[in-house]
């Protein structure tokens, strides 16, 4: 079969009445990413079914590109959660910069987590610094982890030094492990010096997978970051002096990570296995 005789009939029974066709109809555009099929697209925005609704607003994200971003934005204030969510996804990947504004709006302002935290995800792939001030209002702010954690994430792949301050904030003193361990990974690949201290500090972390974190953090700063830290050997703070004992001990060993392990008794900062889940 050509693929214009594919596209007519998919197109076909995407008009039809089977919501079964039309579903396997709005999959199969997806995959074939031809915008001649837009029009028909962009009319199931407005369909009964919510799941078609939905799949049509990812299938322009695949689809529609710029062209799609219009009709995006007015399916963003359907009723059904769900549909938000689709089109806040869809409007990431339509690798517009017209879908920043749209998705800082949502980030922060929709009532439902899981459509602010594809909001924070989608963001990573526009790539944009206007977004970053959103960003550090919803790691902040946000009241649910998997928002803030999905901040955290998007914050280092912008690798702006503009988020520092607000990653360490939360390295240090969110309650979920997930945030911390996501404020971790954005440290280290920012990647700025000026975190040494509070990436120390971090050290004291009880969950492993955050000290892992927060250890490779301080690895990618690589040899510039030794003298910083046996600076902090000296500190007035004990706190800090141990810390900084730590993490030299970190710097200038070799592991062998199935040897290592991090214990209570003897304060051992290593790898391990434990790990909470979300709020």
């Amino acid at each position: 079969m050509s693929d214009l005789s594919q596209l007519a009939r998919l197109l076909n029974d995407l008009r039809g009445n089977d919501k079964l066709k039309q579903r396997l109809a709005l999959q199969r555009l997806g995959q074939l990413k031809d915008s001649a099929a837009l029009p028909a697209v962009v009319e199931k925005l407005k369909d009964p079914d919510r799941q078609i609704r939905a799949l049509a607003a990812q299938v322009l994200g695949n689809v529609g590109g710029e062209d799609a971003v219009p009709y995006l934005s007015e399916t963003l204030q359907d009723e059904t959660k769900e549909v938000r969510r689709a089109v806040v996804y869809a409007l990431g990947r339509t690798g517009s910069s017209r879908a920043i504004p749209l998705l800082v709006g949502v980030l922060l302002g929709d009532e439902n987590s899981f459509v602010r935290w594809e909001a924070a995800r989608s963001l990573q792939f526009l790539s944009s610094v206007s977004a970053l001030p959103a960003l550090i209002e919803a790691l902040s702010a946000d009241e649910n982890s998997y928002v803030r954690y999905a901040a955290a994430e998007t914050l280092g792949e912008l690798g702006d030094s503009m988020a520092i301050d607000v990653l360490e904030n939360a390295l240090l003193n969110d309650e979920n492990d997930y945030v911390r361990y996501a404020a971790a990974r954005a440290l280290g690949e920012i990647a700025d010096l000026s975190s040494v201290p509070t990436l120390l500090l971090a050290l004291r972390s009880r969950n492993s997978q955050v000290w892992h974190a927060v250890a490779e953090a301080l690895w990618a700063l690589s040899e510039p970051v030794v003298p910083l830290v046996i600076e902090q050997l000296i500190d007035a703070d004990p706190l800090m002096r141990k810390c900084a004992l730590k993490g030299l001990l970190w710097l200038t060993r070799e592991h062998d990570e199935d040897d290592l392990r991090r214990t209570d008794e003897d304060d051992d900062y290593s790898l391990g296995t434990g790990w909470s889940y979300m709020n």
